[in-house]
């Protein structure tokens, strides 16, 4: 489900079942360098996270892309959202980022850091083979956690 007042209807009808929140973290970098990098690493994080929502519907929430600075405090931003999302009842939650930064915040689990492949000169044919494949590569990594509870 995606963080619509549409699926949210559905969302809170059905909570008991949907056990995991996805959040993309996207780094926003204006200068010459990083414009273009950020922008590419954006929409790769958010071709991916469309076709997990798609996969795993009504068993995952995908938020919206979580935006910020590329000097922010990567520390505090990430103990606001474990705090937003603790009382959220979600048995598991997954951060998906193409920030290496990410990493090294100890403070979050499931971190998942995926390096962006620059899709935008793709025919959508090839594309939607490379992002399945990313797919292929992700899902263990979601099943894996999921099982630990089970």
């Amino acid at each position: 489900m995606y963080f619509t007042a549409k699926d949210m209807d559905q969302y809170l009808g059905q909570k008991e079942y949907v056990d995991t929140a996805i959040v993309p973290l996207v780094e926003i970098d204006l200068s010459a360098e990083g414009a273009k990098r950020t922008a590419g690493a954006s929409e790769y994080l958010q071709t991916l996270t469309a076709l997990l929502e798609k996969q795993f519907k009504g068993r995952i929430l995908l938020l919206p892309p979580v935006s910020y600075a590329k000097k922010a405090d990567r520390e505090r931003l990430a103990a606001e959202l474990a705090a937003e999302l603790q009382g959220a009842d979600f048995k598991h939650v997954f951060y998906l980022t193409a920030d290496a930064a990410w990493r090294n915040i100890e403070s979050l689990e499931n971190v998942l850091w995926l390096p962006a492949i620059p899709i935008e000169h793709m025919d959508q044919k090839f594309k939607n083979t490379v992002m399945e494949d990313q797919l292929r590569q992700v899902l263990p990594l979601f099943t894996k956690e999921w099982t630990k509870l089970s």
